[in-house]
């Protein structure tokens, strides 16, 4: 398993088409977005901050969807997974490798994002702030692994990328992490705020205002990561 981890890393990180949408976007539209346009605070905080955490979030999510959902049904439809059934590596152990190599991938990411916010955007934080902000983003993100292995799982090739790509945006952009939902409308506000990408983010956030990062909004990720985990399970097992 560990040495099918690696290559899998490897593998994807040869990748330009990877490298160039899943990092170079979202770092592109930090820094363009907060070059472009000086917005005001947002709850009290410094919007490059603010938005150092939302495109780290971002690219983070991508991640999850595009290195476990849409590989995976690339991999069914190209008989790859045929193969490896053939291999002592396990069914389990494919979809953890899966899991385990989104997050890794994830990394590099949201440390790229932070160093743009702290050299390029000039974001002061305390050491405990910025030591907190990855682990934070990196386990909201976490949740929508099991997301992409689902529609994986759902869809074939072409279909799944159009699906993860659909499901991406869609929850990017009204859960607030294109754009604050301080400036949604206020029905839109209210359905941002029972959105999976804004509860990802809130924890982050709330370490930037310098509140407890674990509030009410983390049992709502929870909920959501329970219900991706159990969507993954259910359509694993009918496609295996």
């Amino acid at each position: 398993m560990t040495t099918y981890l690696r290559l899998e890393v490897l593998r994807t990180l040869r990748s330009g088409a990877f490298i160039g949408y899943a990092i170079g976007f979202p770092l592109c539209f930090y820094l363009l977005f907060t070059a472009v346009f000086k917005q005001a605070p947002v709850r009290g905080v410094n919007f490059a901050a603010y938005y150092m955490v939302s495109m780290g979030l971002y690219g983070a999510i991508g991640t999850g969807l595009t290195a476990a959902g849409a590989r995976i049904a690339t991999e069914r439809t190209r008989g790859w997974t045929r193969h490896l059934a053939l291999s002592p590596l396990r069914s389990g152990s494919y979809v953890a490798v899966k899991v385990i190599s989104a997050g890794l991938l994830s990394l590099p990411l949201i440390a790229l994002i932070m160093l743009a916010g702290a050299f390029v955007n000039g974001v002061r934080l305390p050491l405990g702030t910025w030591l907190g902000l990855a682990p934070a983003m990196w386990l909201g993100a976490l949740p929508f692994a099991a997301l992409g292995i689902a529609i994986g799982y759902t869809f074939r090739d072409e279909m799944a990328q159009m699906a993860g790509m659909a499901t991406y945006f869609l929850l990017s952009i009204a859960g607030g992490l294109w754009m604050p939902v301080s400036v949604f409308p206020g029905w839109l506000r209210s359905i941002s705020k029972a959105l999976p990408t804004y509860r990802a983010g809130e924890p982050s956030w709330r370490l930037l205002a310098h509140d407890q990062p674990v509030g009410p909004g983390v049992l709502v990720l929870a909920v959501w990561a329970a219900a991706f985990i159990c969507l993954a399970a259910w359509r694993y097992r009918r496609a295996s």
